[in-house]
């Protein structure tokens, strides 16, 4: 009976010796753990950088920056004939890298027509101030590296700056025709008004018929003018 006791109580002794070693063991790796998590950083939730609006459709990039419009002029044929109306462009570049927009509106543009350094006609002279103020301003959409042109028919006739005639027509010479869009200018495209038949006789000039006067070939638009 004695014995017994005492297997009894070893047992109980050694039972509480492993639970106290298992105890003091899960004690550590929970510590261990605690440990671990507190020397972790805290997550850092990832949020979107905000963009800065940009425009929509038509507004494509916003005005196209200084230095990224190219102007550039033509007549369509080099010499004209008393009577014949010359027919000028004017073409507009975006070279910027991005579509943009640019104002091809009436206050913007001008075709002007020197002679001898002189500009002897300008296309705001005979304005319609009324009329032209609806198209006073007009910021079309140009995409990157391409042009549109606009073609305008010189009626030949002299007027003044407050656009009073000053003479049936103009004489005949070398004439120069210039663009501009705003402060921009293009390079000067000349051309020669030819004199008619009586002018010739009187000048003792010989006439030439118009059907062999060289003409520049009339190039595809690239885009609208409108």
């Amino acid at each position: 009976m004695y014995r017994r006791r005492r297997i009894t109580v070893l047992v109980l002794a050694l039972v509480v010796i492993v639970l106290l070693v298992v105890g003091i063991t899960l004690m550590v790796k929970a510590v261990g753990k605690v440990r671990a998590e507190a020397a972790q950083p805290d997550p850092v939730e990832e949020v979107a950088e905000p963009q800065a609006p940009g425009p929509e459709g038509d507004a494509a990039s916003g005005s196209c920056p200084a230095g990224g419009v190219a102007l550039k002029g033509d007549v369509n044929a080099e010499e004209y004939p008393k009577g014949e109306q010359p027919e000028f462009t004017i073409e507009v570049q975006n070279t910027h890298s991005a579509d943009c927009l640019i104002d091809v509106g009436t206050e913007q543009q001008e075709f002007l027509v020197r002679h001898e350094g002189d500009t002897v006609w300008s296309s705001r002279y005979c304005r319609n101030e009324e009329g032209d103020r609806e198209t006073a301003e007009n910021r079309i959409v140009f995409p990157a590296q391409e042009s549109k042109k606009t073609t305008l028919v010189w009626n030949r006739i002299p007027v003044d700056d407050s656009c009073h005639q000053a003479g049936e027509d103009f004489a005949a010479g070398e004439y120069e025709l210039v663009v501009k869009l705003g402060d921009i200018e293009s390079d000067p495209v000349p051309f020669t008004l030819r004199a008619g038949e009586d002018e010739a006789e009187e000048t003792g000039e010989p006439t030439e018929d118009p059907s062999e006067q060289a003409q520049s070939p009339t190039e595809e638009p690239t885009g609208s003018g409108e």
